[in-house]
């Protein structure tokens, strides 16, 4: 046997016996010929050997770092939910699986995506398990029985409230209720009282939110907030149009000071409408969004929102996985992952009220939108 090849032998051998682990930095060529008693040329056949397998990977800056083989990385195959005919920046997995892929990434791992359709009956050994991005679950979707029948360490991650308890997962959670209500209290702190609210359907927005609708005045009386039925704007599907009902809201002779939003897709959507109507944000209403899209910070004004940190969700979501041993089998865990009020500029104005009623300063507003002289309305 070559020298070379005896040498290659000794060092696969640390480091499939885990002396040298995934990540570790091996000694400099010098230290490693003179404890192995070859020359520098002998030892670098067998590390280039190594390196051509993927077992190393090496550089100038970084040095020589033990790696995994393509081949051998474990891999985390993700579902997303079907969310066709829903416009794609509302898509919460858009920014989820960006924390999943990084996650990965960062652990030497592979991540991978199917469409449930497409989902076979198993899964080769080096997949850790699945993470599931899907919610509002009645117990008979087909895509529950096909998860399951896998057998292996499944998290599903962004669920509403109700799912653990319907789909027996382990999941990655946010408290909607806290976190809608601590956007609500940024308004109400920024001296708003009468607050439009564009939902969706309230028998989706109730689950989400976790607030029944009968106790949703209650509600937003505890935390500083006015309520009226004219105030609540209900959407029935995520694409659709709502325009006449907020223009008619906020042209009316009693608007709100403040939109809050069921989702940064319908905050800015509403800002476009406001900027097309010629209404100034914040100075005129605020708005605020609940999610955290990535986009809206760019948006103009910038839009406050509550964050959820999709990509912190799928971060926990791997790490839940890479500690399946101590719940597959065993128990459900549940996770709840934190979400932050991010003020920017579309709340950034604070209104003076001393009658307990919020109001604009007697400003009035002209509907730039349209010609005609019944167009001029005005904010009270």
């Amino acid at each position: 046997m070559l020298k070379r090849d005896t040498i290659y032998q000794e060092l696969a051998r640390r480091i499939g016996s885990g002396v040298w682990k995934p990540g570790d930095k091996l000694p400099a060529e010098p230290v490693l010929c003179r404890e192995l008693g070859v020359a520098r040329v002998t030892l670098r056949a067998a590390l280039d050997q190594l390196a051509d397998e993927g077992f190393l990977s090496r550089s100038r800056p970084a040095g020589t770092i033990v790696t995994i083989p393509d081949a051998a990385k474990k891999k985390v195959l993700v579902i997303p939910a079907d969310s066709s005919g829903q416009p794609e920046i509302s898509r919460p997995e858009l920014y989820i699986i960006p924390g999943i892929e990084r996650r990965c990434m960062e652990l030497n791992m592979e991540m991978e995506i199917i469409n449930s359709v497409f989902l076979p009956p198993e899964l080769p050994e080096n997949y850790l398990g699945v993470i599931l991005l899907a919610c509002d679950f009645n117990g008979r979707e087909k895509i529950l029985g096909k998860v399951r029948s896998l057998n292996v360490p499944l998290v599903n991650a962004h669920t509403f409230p109700h799912d653990p308890q319907v789909t027996g997962l382990p999941s990655v959670l946010t408290d909607f209720r806290s976190a809608f209500l601590a956007g609500l209290t940024h308004l109400t702190q920024m001296g708003h009282r009468k607050i439009g609210f564009v939902m969706n359907k309230w028998k989706t927005a109730e689950k989400r939110f976790d607030i029944p609708m009968r106790e949703f005045p209650g509600f937003l009386k505890k935390a500083g907030a006015a309520f009226e039925d004219r105030f609540l704007i209900q959407v029935p599907r995520v694409d659709a149009d709502f325009s006449e009902e907020l223009r008619a809201l906020l042209f009316s002779d009693d608007p709100p000071t403040a939109l809050y939003a069921y989702s940064d897709y319908f905050a800015m959507t509403c800002c476009n409408l406001l900027k097309e109507w010629g209404v100034r944000i914040p100075e005129q209403i605020a708005v605020m969004g609940f999610s955290g899209y990535t986009s809206a910070a760019l948006q103009s004004p910038p839009l406050s929102t509550v964050d959820f940190g999709y990509a912190r969700i799928g971060r926990i979501a791997v790490d839940m996985l890479r500690q399946h041993e101590q719940w597959f089998g065993k128990t459900v865990p549940l996770v709840y992952s934190p979400y932050d009020v991010i003020p920017r500029h579309s709340t950034d104005f604070f209104r003076m009220d001393f009658s307990g009623n919020a109001k604009r300063g007697g400003r009035k507003i002209q509907d730039t939108s349209c010609k005609t002289q019944d167009a001029r309305e005005k904010f009270e």
